[in-house]
């Protein structure tokens, strides 16, 4: 192997990398109006509307430093390194800029701010700034990274960036394995309206049911995005009406199912719909794991052997941590054990590919467990004999390769090995094996439901470990791998040269 093309970029290519973050810093630095107004209507202390306005003039500036200085003359093809690269890489640059109003409002530190930010952008939910000390413009801005996190950087990147064939290496980079059209560009658009027509649509009906605008929003914003932040320090009031309760799962549902999707049904081609594999292990997984927590529910005494109750509660919460959104209408630390448990399981599964959702996503799920089937039937042919692996997804009879079965497995392993890894860091500091592997599972399934852990005094090396988590569980394994190898033969590179010298 040519180890000096595995650890260098191309000049052009970093030039081209420092470029389109430049339109990024400037997209963001656009957003931090909306929390700015925001803090203005609702009369925030000043310093928190001034923390937007400066944060929002520092990512300004440096939206315009990089675009002027890496200019659009300069840029080249990324090749599929430098994207994987510079995706995981953009990430943890906007988490900075995002986090830049919690540090300089004076709520949290430096580090603390950028954990508060990525759980944010990542659509995990985390939060080390207690709910008291929420002001409108904090909550908006968590709510709205939530859903700008959700929509994708990438996706917002590939809207207003010159066409070139970069866009389609980005596009994959995201985790975006499909597309709507054969153009990339066309792609994101649609995209994009499909996401701001949704999101208006749940906004108008949180109005109906009697939420104000401002909680309308931010409900609307982090049910679909599925992020979960909440505005308040428990959300049981607000789901305590079965009407918002539909609705958020609603939300939810869409969110965490495949775009690709949603437009064929407004195209009107709906024919077969339920023939695809994730609608149908959605619905399966959603129907045994609501039946099972109710059953549970029900045998253990709880709300009164109430079923309407136990269901509402029981579908809501399977939805809610399925889609990797993490509301509870429910304290589920105090439910039984079988369902508390059950529950972190479906943080493992999360929603559709190309959709909102963290986890290891529904289509890896039904590849991985056919894959097994397909494995035992080869067993039982002739020696010769062939055994096709076809599923059905997004309207069409697809072949499935054994390099894509290996790809999916080994992404599959590696999702299993950092939650084990960063179970066993935080357990050294904790010392409760339940509470870690449940902390872990909800880092990396970027759900963020919270357990009574999550802290400001949290131990640095912890909150470095579920930083990763979420960074992971949001752009997926590939680009962290392929950023920690570009960086160990970086090193090596200059160690030998070092030694030559």
């Amino acid at each position: 192997m040519n180890t000096y093309k595995l650890n260098k970029l191309k000049p052009n290519e970093l030039k081209t990398i420092g470029h389109y973050t430049g339109y990024v810093c400037l997209l963001m630095s656009v957003l931090m109006i909306v929390p700015i107004i925001c803090g203005i209507i609702y009369h925030d202390p000043e310093r928190f509307v001034n923390s937007f306005m400066i944060s929002a003039v520092i990512t300004f500036i440096s939206g315009i430093i990089l675009v002027s200085l890496f200019k659009r003359k300069q840029i080249s093809n990324l090749s599929l390194k430098g994207s994987l690269i510079f995706v995981l890489g953009i990430w943890g640059i906007i988490s900075i800029y995002s986090g830049l109003p919690y540090l300089i409002s004076g709520e949290l530190g430096a580090f603390d701010s950028f954990f508060e930010a990525m759980s944010g952008i990542t659509t995990t939910g985390f939060s080390l700034i207690p709910y008291d000390t929420h002001p409108y413009s904090v909550a908006m801005w968590k709510a709205l990274t939530q859903w700008f996190g959700g929509l994708g950087i990438i996706v917002l990147l590939l809207v207003i960036v010159p066409s070139s064939v970069s866009l389609k290496r980005l596009f994959f980079a995201e985790g975006r394995t499909e597309q709507m059209t054969p153009n990339v560009k066309h792609t994101t658009m649609i995209f994009l309206k499909l996401y701001l027509i949704i999101t208006a649509f749940g906004v108008i009906l949180y109005l109906l049911l009697g939420l104000s605008l401002y909680e309308a929003v931010c409900f609307t914003f982090t049910a679909f995005a599925t992020g979960g932040y909440s505005i308040y320090s428990s959300d049981v009031h607000i789901f305590d009406s079965i009407p918002i309760q539909i609705v958020t799962m609603f939300l939810m549902i869409l969110g965490s199912t495949n775009f690709v999707i949603h437009y064929r049904v407004l195209k009107g081609n709906t024919k077969n719909l339920l023939k695809d594999v994730e609608l149908r292990a959605m619905l399966i997984i959603v129907t045994i794991a609501t039946a099972l927590i109710m059953l549970s529910l029900y045998t253990q005494g709880c709300y009164d052997h109430n079923v309407v109750e136990i269901f509402r509660h029981s579908i809501f919460q399977v939805v809610s941590v399925m889609s990797s959104t993490g509301f509870v209408s429910q304290d589920i630390s105090c439910w039984p054990q079988f369902s508390f448990f059950l529950l972190i399981l479906l943080t493992f599964v999360g929603g559709s590919i190309c959709s909102t959702s963290g986890g290891i996503k529904l289509y890896n799920i039904v590849i991985l467990f056919k894959s097994i089937w397909w494995e035992v039937e080869e067993m039982m042919l002739p020696k010769n004999a062939i055994k096709p692996k076809r599923i059905n997804h997004d309207k069409k009879t697809r072949e499935i390769s054994s390099k894509t079965i290996k790809t999916i497995l080994i992404f599959v392993v590696s999702y299993i090995l950092i939650y084990l890894g960063s179970t066993f860091v935080i357990l050294f500091y904790c010392n409760d094996f339940a509470l870690a592997s449940t902390v872990a599972a909800l880092s990396i399934g970027n759900t963020g439901i919270d357990v009574g852990y999550i802290s400001a005094s949290m131990p640095f090396i912890v909150k470095l470990v579920l930083i990763i988590d979420f960074w992971v569980g949001r752009i997926s394994v590939w680009p962290l791998f392929l950023g920690v190898l570009y960086m160990i033969n970086r090193a090596e590179d200059r160690v030998k040269t070092f030694m030559d010298d």
